[in-house]
C-alpha cells in the first residue's frame, strides 16, 4: 500500500518566532507605559458613569449595556473591565514615588533581617543572624570553584601552557607556516 504524499512543509525559522514575540512584547509594553495618556471609550465612559456616579448594581449595569449598546456582556467580564480601567487610570504621586523610593532603601538596608525572621516561620529548626543569611545567600548564589576544578591554562589573557610551536593551536583560525 503507497503511503500518501507528504504535504510540503514549509519550515518555519526560530528567528521568526523570537522576532514575533519581540514585536508583541514591544507592542504591549508601549500601551502599559502610556496608562497615564489614554483616552476612555464610550464603553469605559458608560461603565464608569454607571458603577461610580450612579451606584448600580453590576446586573442593573449589564442590562444597560444591553439597551443602550446592544452589546451582551458577563457580569465578571464587566467587573474585570472596570478593574483593570481603575488600575489603568491610578496615577502615581509624587508622595507616592518618594514612599515607595524609601520603602525600597529601607528593604536593601534590612532585606536580610527581614530574611532572618521569616527563615522561622518558613521552618527553619534555628535562628540564624542576617550577617549569616547573607553570607549563606552569596555561597548558593555564587559558589566558590574547588580547586579541582581549576584550570589555569584557561585563565584569559595567558596562553595555554600546553600551546607547541609545532601542533597547531586548538582555535579553528587559519593556520600560517612559516617555511
Amino acid at each position: 500500500m503507497a503511503s500518501p504524499q507528504p504535504r510540503r512543509i514549509i519550515k518555519r525559522h526560530h528567528d521568526d518566532d523570537e522576532e514575533a514575540l519581540d514585536n508583541a512584547k514591544r507592542r504591549k509594553r508601549s500601551d502599559s507605559q502610556t496608562s497615564s495618556q489614554f483616552e476612555l471609550s464610550d464603553e469605559d465612559r458608560l461603565l464608569l458613569k454607571l458603577k461610580e456616579q450612579d451606584s448600580m448594581p453590576w446586573k442593573d449595569i449589564a442590562a444597560r449595556f444591553q439597551s443602550e449598546l446592544q452589546k451582551s456582556y458577563q457580569i465578571p467580564a464587566l467587573q474585570m473591565r472596570y478593574k483593570r480601567l481603575r488600575e489603568r487610570m491610578r496615577v502615581w504621586t509624587d508622595v507616592d514615588r518618594k514612599a515607595l523610593r524609601m520603602a525600597h532603601e529601607y528593604w536593601v538596608q534590612n532585606k536580610f533581617e527581614i530574611i532572618s525572621q521569616k527563615m522561622l516561620e518558613f521552618g527553619a529548626q534555628e535562628k540564624w543572624t542576617a550577617r549569616q543569611c547573607s553570607r549563606q545567600w552569596q555561597m548558593m548564589d555564587h559558589p566558590p570553584i574547588p580547586y579541582s576544578q581549576f584550570e589555569p591554562h584557561l585563565q584569559h589573557g595567558f596562553a595555554p601552557y600546553a600551546m607547541s610551536p609545532v601542533e597547531p593551536s586548538s582555535s579553528n583560525g587559519p593556520l600560517f607556516l612559516h617555511t
